[in-house]
């Protein structure tokens, strides 16, 4: 029986438009780099967390140094003032810590970039700042407060105005991360420059 030529030299094979060949497309620069997404879920979910955590931790400070400025109860002091000491040294400063590392994580290891956006920046900013004033004066007054038992007024109203302070600079951190504004800096509009050249 005879065949025909294309039985006898079959071309060469078409491979079906679905293929594995037009599947394989070249990942865009710096892909690489990025975490996946579960591991980003995870780490965001435990900077959020620590965040809230330090936020509630600076309103009971604030409360408790209130309560402590104004009464005359020497027990509700003394009680005061050890809670205020557990809460800003022992506590807060692991979780500034990890506020700090996982935010620093966030921005380098996704498409945020780090320092590319002004809200980062600014959150960065605000975030080393709380730390350096927790670490040289807000620690040093809550020894003071807890060695001197019944601390003065002054050194209490230094107290409520330092806890103030972080905490209205800790929601505008917050609102930063809702928000964010002011778009791109010098360093995140590189990259878009340079792809958009011929």
């Amino acid at each position: 029986m005879t065949r025909t030529v294309s039985e006898k030299h079959p071309g060469p094979a078409v491979r079906p438009a679905g293929g594995p060949a037009s599947r394989t497309r070249k990942a865009p620069a710096g892909k690489g780099r990025r975490l996946p997404p579960r591991r980003r879920k995870a780490i965001l979910t435990l900077h959020v967390t620590v965040a809230v955590g330090w936020v509630g931790i600076e309103i009971a400070q604030l409360l408790l140094g209130l309560v402590g400025l104004f009464t005359d109860d020497e027990a509700v002091v003394r009680a005061t003032h050890v809670v205020m000491e557990i809460l800003g040294i022992e506590l807060i400063a692991g979780i500034a810590w990890m506020t700090l590392l996982t935010g620093l994580l966030l921005s380098a290891a996704t498409q945020w970039g780090l320092l590319k956006h002004y809200w980062i920046v600014v959150k960065l900013v605000l975030t080393v700042v709380l730390m350096l004033d927790g670490h040289f004066f807000l620690q040093h007054w809550l020894r003071e407060q807890a060695e001197t038992g019944g601390a003065s007024e002054s050194l209490g109203l230094r107290l409520v105005v330092s806890m103030s302070v972080a905490l209205v600079l800790l929601v505008a951190a917050t609102a930063l991360s809702v928000y964010k504004p002011w778009g791109k800096t010098r360093r995140g509009r590189r990259p878009a420059a340079r792809s958009a050249r011929p």
